[in-house]
């Protein structure tokens, strides 16, 4: 009994048989590959496929680290202020104050808050509403796009018929 049949390679349990076997295989494939003809149309097509697909399977990874990483901030900063109400509200309690001009202060607070809201739920419907118009948008370039392309098909099919 040799030493050299029962040897299995680091790669999944294979022997050194099984393996030269697939490389064999892969290297009559790639060989075969070379031979086939391959056009520009082909080679750009292909590689721009495979760049968008991977940028596609990317997005939700990108959304959601911002999306931790702003509500990290956000969370953050409320901490902040948590904190500081603490210490201040001892500072302001000894102070006495005009209760009537803290209460003056509170509205006026509650209007700026309120102003703020606001703004963020406009901005929002404005984002929602500016992305729909460009899916709507994008979506009638893809229409046109592909009647140009179909009444191109049928130029070049005409050409060719001419051509025999």
């Amino acid at each position: 009994m040799t030493t050299e049949k029962t040897a299995v390679s680091a790669v999944g349990g294979m022997t050194k048989q099984e393996m030269a076997k697939i490389i064999k295989a892969a290297k009559k494939e790639s060989e075969s590959s070379e031979k086939r003809s391959i056009s520009i149309c082909d080679i750009m097509k292909n590689n721009t496929s495979e760049i968008i697909q991977k940028i596609e399977t990317k997005f939700p990874t990108y959304a959601q680290l911002y999306t931790d990483l702003y509500t990290k901030y956000l969370h953050t900063m409320d901490d902040l202020y948590g904190a500081c109400y603490l210490s201040e509200k001892e500072f302001f309690d000894k102070l006495g104050m005009d209760k009537n001009a803290i209460q003056a202060l509170d509205a006026y607070w509650r209007s700026v808050t309120n102003v703020a809201i606001s703004q963020i739920d406009t901005a929002s419907n404005l984002a929602k509403i500016y992305v729909q118009f460009r899916l709507t948008a994008i979506d009638s370039c893809d229409k046109v796009m592909h009647a140009m392309m179909d009444s191109y098909a049928r130029a070049w099919s005409q050409f060719n018929s001419y051509k025999k």
